[in-house]
């Protein structure tokens, strides 16, 4: 009888396991991206080869850094700064010097600044953007950065993107496919904008708002030019268990990580626990 027993309850586990792999969510993952070095000169690109939550992303700096807001000019690669856990990350274009005044954010005063993230360990579903230092929050009269509106791309591309031969006008419709422009992201709670999409990419790019990429506001609120500044803190989201193709995940989303939440541990327990209990009572009955 024992062994019967045994051999029932592996079989019923195997199935209660079986079926929480198979329909339970998964804990999102963040990225610290202030994390990536402890230098505050990141260059052009970097490759966050540390331990910590960035691992094995990489970043790149651009903006169409001209003195003037155009929407035409291609963008060039552009510094990216490291200004530490409280405040985040930004872009110094080649019009802008890191040693003066100014908060050196992705902003939208001298050109239209971008920070594009690639995510080495495979293709991943973003939830939502940390912002740190920011007009919004920052507020001056005398200060022409007071807003912090700012957009997110994720690339659908069939190679890796080049954003040097492109202008923020012609992101949309060549790889990029635009997930939402935010507005007054430093008004939102914890600084974040909330991402709603089934989009899984390996690039992901934040710019600085540009009217080049429509005026529609996701989650309410108004768009402006011009005034945009950010300091880019984190992201968060999930990554593919499967492979992706055409920016859909193969098994229909999840963690790689495969560590269900709670919940869907607690309940293949509670089932576990009945199993055992009605097989106890029958053997009481018999």
């Amino acid at each position: 009888m024992k062994t019967i027993l045994s051999k029932n309850l592996g079989r019923v586990v195997a199935a209660i396991a079986l079926a929480v792999a198979g329909s339970s969510a998964f804990a999102a993952q963040s990225w610290d991206l202030t994390a990536c070095s402890g230098s505050e000169n990141l260059g052009t690109s970097k490759t966050c080869s540390n331990s910590g939550s960035a691992a094995g992303l990489v970043l790149y700096g651009y903006s169409n850094d001209f003195d003037s807001n155009t929407n035409s000019t291609n963008f060039s690669s552009a510094t990216i700064y490291n200004w530490g856990s409280s405040n985040g990350l930004g872009i110094v274009s080649s019009v802008e010097n890191s040693g003066a005044t100014g908060p050196h954010a992705i902003d939208g005063k001298s050109g239209i600044d971008a920070l594009m993230v690639k995510f080495s360990n495979g293709a991943v579903n973003l939830d939502s953007v940390k912002i740190g230092w920011n007009g919004t929050d920052d507020y001056s009269s005398s200060s022409s950065y007071n807003d912090s509106d700012l957009s997110v791309f994720a690339w659908n591309g069939s190679t890796a993107p080049n954003p040097t031969t492109t202008s923020p006008s012609g992101l949309v419709g060549t790889g990029w496919t635009l997930i939402g422009n935010f507005a007054d992201v430093g008004d939102k709670a914890g600084n974040k904008a909330s991402l709603t999409t089934s989009v899984y990419s390996s690039y992901w790019l934040i710019s600085a708002y540009s009217s080049a990429y429509g005026t529609t506001a996701t989650g309410g609120g108004t768009l402006g030019q011009g005034n945009d500044a950010f300091k880019l803190l984190a992201l968060a989201g999930n990554t593919c268990a499967g492979s992706v193709t055409g920016g859909v995940c193969g098994n229909g989303g999840g963690n790689s990580n495969g560590v269900p939440e709670p919940g869907s541990l607690a309940l293949m327990g509670v089932a576990m626990m009945g199993f055992v209990a009605s097989r106890r009572r029958k053997q009481q009955a018999a």
